[in-house]
């Protein structure tokens, strides 16, 4: 199933297809024109034959009836018929033998004649041509030769299996009058049968001829081996019409085709019609049209056979390169192809390895450099954290010590030192999230020292099992700044800091809020603007610089966003991605 549905065996199916239909086209036109000129040519011949023998069987009976109607005027017939009694012996016998003379060259005269008969009612005999005798013509026949004579234009009728002609003198007798001479020439079936034989010319072919007027046919074979065939003929010329027109056709009797041709005789009030088996005609080229059939199976399964060769031939290797590029795609990079094929896929294979090779060394290059773009770009983004609040912190130290407030002085330089020794290692760009925890709560402790009248910070929750969560270093503390500088800066009491931990949707967020009343909606949407804004020449400073190096280090799910607090002033929210990593390890020595 598969391989009907590859398109490359398909195309080259419809390929090989396309390029023998055309001929096969033209084989089968050329196979159907030369039947259709072979039966056209064999119909013509068909009909010249029936013309000739229906010619020829005209002629010889127009000259039998034309015999037979002289004998109307013979003086011997005339005077025997009506003078009998009154002709001497002698003068009797000599034109009885005279009659008897006539009627043997007319038994003589046709091959279609097989004996003729003159009967005298007067005088009670019938001559025949080898002499005569006193049996008379049968009633029946008589009454045979009178309805033909007077009701049809046929010259004969048939008794029997008898063909005969006859004729009643004198003419013009109607029905109530005795006839003083009768006159009857048999036809012999056997000849005219002998005749049709020689129509066809084929095995199976026949002819037939049929009355028009009277119920009788002749066929050529004697003993009508299809009656069914012979009626269904009949019923085919039946169906042409009385037009007397010759004609042809090709007629479907009992599911088998036939060529028939048929032409009438006014002479014989007949129609002569001869039939052939198509397939004995069309043989040699229905021979050749199985032949190209067979051909044309065979020379598809060749092509079937053919294309599926050059498809295993093809599909292999490409099976392999194809194979190659989706495990690139998906990121094996690590891949080489066999070439030992010395085809135009060995080629291939090599210039598939060098592409490889060449690309992982591109991708290598390009890697380092993005790495080495970022750490630079780290380390010149924290180098911009400024601790501008140590300048105000060395006073508060100053006033402590003025005041002798030893104590408090001692543990400010404490957080002081703490504070220093964070922001100055350097070794690591990144640091574990209870470090920078750690580290913000030293500044908001700084801070205090100055603030703690006006304001203070609350620390809810606790990194927890996510402190050994590594996150750039210094985030926590410029939210804390932009707190006191920009949200509490006329906070004279009761300011709040508020810093939160907590995991939502996969993500480890830190968010800082205080309650200041400066902040604006319109300052709101700037600051929205400036963290979407993808500007790398922007300022990176405060905010914009923590979520710069949160996306650097995380991608784009991480980063800051900024809403308004439920406390009245600005929150700002660290979001980091979480991944799994091992529960925290406490850093005692902080």
């Amino acid at each position: 199933m598969r391989l009907w549905q590859s398109s490359i065996y398909l195309n080259l199916v419809l390929a090989f297809l396309l390029s023998i239909i055309p001929m096969y086209t033209l084989s089968l036109y050329i196979s159907l024109s030369g039947a259709a000129s072979v039966r056209e040519e064999i119909t013509k011949s068909m009909q010249s034959r029936v013309h000739f023998y229906l010619s020829s069987f005209e002629a010889e009976l127009s000259r039998v009836i034309k015999s037979m109607r002289e004998f109307i005027n013979d003086a011997d017939l005339s005077m025997l018929s009506t003078l009998y009694p009154n002709i001497p012996t002698y003068e009797r016998f000599t034109m009885t033998n005279r009659l008897e003379s006539k009627l043997f060259l007319l038994n003589n005269s046709s091959q279609y004649i097989a004996n003729s008969k003159l009967y005298i009612p007067s005088m009670g005999i019938t001559i025949h041509g080898s002499g005569y005798d006193e049996k008379p013509i049968p009633d029946e026949e008589i009454r045979e030769i009178r309805s033909v004579q007077y009701n049809t234009l046929s010259p004969f009728t048939m008794l029997g299996d008898r063909l005969l002609m006859g004729s009643l003198f004198p003419l013009g007798l109607n029905a109530a009058q005795s006839p003083t001479s009768i006159m009857k020439v048999e036809i012999p079936v056997q000849s005219l049968r002998n005749v049709l034989k020689q129509i066809p010319h084929t095995a199976e072919g026949g002819a037939v001829l049929f009355a028009r007027d009277q119920d009788w046919h002749i066929a050529s074979d004697q003993g009508e081996r299809d009656p069914a065939l012979i009626q269904q003929l009949k019923k085919l010329w039946e169906n042409q019409g009385n037009d007397q027109k010759a004609g042809s056709g090709r007629f479907e009797i009992d599911n088998r085709f036939y060529l028939v041709t048929y032409e009438p005789s006014e002479i014989l009030d007949a129609t002569l019609l001869v039939y052939v088996p198509e397939e004995q005609i069309l043989y040699p080229i229905s021979h050749y049209f199985v032949m190209l059939i067979v051909l044309s199976i065979f020379s598809v399964a060749v092509i079937i056979l053919f294309s599926y060769w050059i498809y295993r031939m093809l599909h292999k290797p490409l099976r392999v390169l194809v194979s190659a590029f989706r495990r690139v795609e998906n990121g094996y990079m690590d891949i080489s192809i066999p070439h030992q094929t010395a085809f135009e896929f060995g080629y291939l294979y090599r210039q598939f390895n060098v592409m490889l090779s060449r690309l992982n060394t591109l991708i290598q290059e390009v890697y380092e450099q993005k790495i080495r773009s970022q750490r630079a770009e780290l380390k010149q983004l924290q180098s911009q954290i400024n601790p501008h609040f140590l300048y105000n912190s060395f006073f508060v130290l100053k006033r402590m010590i003025a005041a002798d407030d030893n104590k408090n002085a001692i543990r400010f330089v404490e957080h002081l030192g703490n504070y220093f020794q964070y922001i100055t290692r350097n070794a690591d760009d990144a640091v574990p999230l209870e470090a920078e925890w750690l580290h913000a709560r030293t500044y908001t402790d700084i801070q205090m020292a100055r603030f703690s009248r006006r304001l203070r910070t609350d620390y809810i929750d606790e990194p927890g099992p996510y402190g050994s969560v590594h996150v750039p270093r210094l985030i926590i503390q410029p939210l804390l700044e932009n707190a006191l500088q920009y949200g509490l800066p006329n906070k004279i009491k009761d300011g709040i800091i508020r810093v939160s931990f907590a995991v939502k949707r996969g993500l480890i967020c830190i968010a800082v809020e205080d309650n200041g009343e400066e902040l604006t909606n319109e300052q709101l949407n700037r600051l929205h603007a400036k963290l979407n804004a993808r500007d790398e020449q922007m300022e990176t400073t405060g905010l914009i610089n923590v979520h710069r190096r949160l996306q650097l280090m995380f991608g784009n799910d991480a980063g800051v966003l900024v809403s308004r607090s439920s406390l009245g002033g600005l929150r700002t929210e660290i979001c980091i991605p979480m991944k799994e990593e091992e529960p925290n390890v406490s850093i005692a020595d902080h």
